[in-house]
């Protein structure tokens, strides 16, 4: 169900949809109140089991994943795979490492499309987060369905599904088929996307909690649900000039995850070398939140975002 507390900006209804826009997508729920603070100019439970060490002493393996005792299959390789959710036949690509060994556990990243785009290798080639995450990891590209807008506009094109139950179904039989063929690490499973991948991986990040543990946002705000319940790790970019998904509504996204980490949206800090982003300070260790805002971008991923997401995601590896 949609949050109450959505508010959908007028000038959304009049945007010209590019071919991987995410203009389907309502705004993000408002933060609840903490602080007078106006937006930040020019800024940019279920507990997880302790995971097991493996007896040769490599990485860490977690028991609930019993792909852990499956030799690996396909490594240095971008295979398309197929299942079924929700009735509907269904497709994503898996990139697998190469040098993959048996109980090597590895770290599960979703690479989400943005509206229109759903070339697996395009999204390889520009969205690989995986390159600087500092560790071998299971890279899965799944493909959204042909649909309009929930509202019927928009064209009927590959878009996430964020009014229902679809693509979460979707999610929940790639993650469960994964972990039975490979030896995934669920205690560091990511969604990272571009504008509706982007907001897909807000919803995801508040409707699978229990298994996504961090996001990695490109214009693309949200979440689109009341019923986030926890801290998630948060990174997230959007630009001032953002002609299709307006910046304001990031700023709400950033601030509602403030809120939702425990954090406030009074202390932040330039994140070294990076003067667009800003971390906040007051988060806890194990829920932080960045927040970059460009400027001159548009409606596109800017230069340093990919890396940042990678190295963000390699920082909870730790």
């Amino acid at each position: 169900m949609r949050s109450p507390l959505l508010f959908l900006s007028a000038a959304l209804a009049t945007v010209i949809v590019a071919a991987c826009s995410s203009n389907d997508a309502a705004p993000p729920p408002t933060a609840p109140p903490t602080t007078t603070e106006a937006p930040i100019p020019g800024i940019p439970e279920e507990e997880t089991p302790a995971p097991v060490v493996a007896k040769d002493g490599g990485p860490q393996v977690q028991p609930e994943s019993k792909g852990c005792a499956v030799a690996p299959k396909g490594a240095g390789t971008i295979a398309k795979q197929a299942t079924t959710a929700a009735t509907k036949a269904r497709a994503y690509h898996l990139a697998v490492p190469t040098g993959v060994k048996t109980k090597q556990a590895l770290p599960l990243v979703f690479v989400l499309h943005g509206a229109g785009d759903t070339a697996p290798q395009n999204m390889h080639d520009w969205f690989a987060v995986d390159a600087t995450m500092g560790r071998a990891t299971l890279t899965v590209f799944p493909q959204a369905l042909p649909r309009t807008r929930s509202d019927g506009s928009g064209g009927n094109i590959p878009r996430w599904d964020l009014s229902g139950n679809e693509d979460l179904a979707f999610f929940d039989a790639m993650l469960a088929e994964l972990s039975d063929t490979y030896c995934v690490d669920r205690a560091h499973v990511f969604v990272t996307g571009f504008s509706s991948g982007g907001n897909f991986s807000q919803h995801l990040a508040c409707l699978r909690q229990k298994d996504v543990k961090g996001m990695g946002v490109v214009a693309g705000p949200g979440p689109f649900t009341d019923t986030c319940s926890g801290a998630v790790p948060v990174w997230m970019t959007h630009d001032a000039d953002d002609n299709a998904l307006p910046v304001k509504d990031a700023r709400s996204s950033r601030d509602f995850w403030a809120a939702e980490n425990g954090c406030g949206t009074s202390a932040w800090a330039v994140v070294p070398g990076r003067p667009e982003c800003k971390r906040n300070t007051a988060c806890p260790a194990d829920a932080p939140l960045v927040y970059c805002e460009t400027t001159g971008v548009g409606h596109d991923v800017p230069a340093f975002a990919v890396a940042s997401i990678g190295e963000f995601f390699g920082s909870l590896l730790k």
